[in-house]
């Protein structure tokens, strides 16, 4: 009988805030294949990975957050509960975020709301889970069906912020992680389905 490989998975506890770190390659990933026009803006940008990604990329892009763990960059616009602002309508050319998910509560509320203010795309990176469910299929994905949603490969780990700034290493994540991607600046054909997984997307 071959022997049983031993899984190596890491489940990480529950951040106060939801803050949990994706690695800077995913954002790096998707923009292999989505290329926003305008600014991209991070509202929930913890210490900034997704941000860093879209200006090494060669992106005009910016950061609030309710805390700053980014230690106050160039980037770094200040301190904004997004979820309380309130100011024109889609003031924003493009969000790309990772949402706290509390449950998936939070990963919805964070999607309408980033819809709503955007003038182009919305890339929300969350938990494949999140797409299950039969209260969110008749909910938010009949009111808002995605354009395109990307699979994200290898499997990223994504430990708590906490976790990583007291010295610990991301590795051998357990779930599975996606982006969704929203075009206001175009009619909704369809959704789309990919893989990323590196330098190909596979349809």
């Amino acid at each position: 009988m071959p022997a049983v490989k031993q899984k190596n998975a890491k489940i990480w506890s529950r951040s106060p805030l939801d803050w949990y770190v994706e690695p800077e390659r995913c954002t790096a990933q998707l923009l292999n294949f989505e290329r926003p026009v305008g600014r991209i803006h991070d509202p929930c940008c913890g210490g900034g990975n997704i941000v860093k990604s879209c200006i090494d990329a060669g992106y005009r892009a910016t950061g609030t957050d309710m805390v700053d763990r980014a230690e106050t960059p160039p980037w770094f616009l200040g301190i904004l509960d997004f979820m309380s602002y309130e100011k024109q309508i889609r003031p924003f050319d493009n969000i790309f975020m990772n949402p706290p998910f509390y449950k998936g509560v939070g990963t919805e509320a964070f999607i309408r709301k980033a819809i709503a203010m955007t003038r182009g795309k919305v890339a929300a990176y969350t938990e494949v889970r999140f797409l299950g469910g039969e209260t969110r299929a008749m909910t938010l994905f009949r009111d808002h069906p995605p354009d395109r949603i990307y699979i994200i490969t290898p499997r990223p780990s994504c430990p708590t912020g906490e976790y990583l700034a007291s010295g610990g290493k991301a590795k051998n994540g357990s779930p599975d992680f996606c982006w969704l991607v929203w075009d206001n600046s175009s009619p909704h054909t369809a959704t789309t389905f990919h893989w990323l997984t590196g330098e190909t997307v596979h349809v």
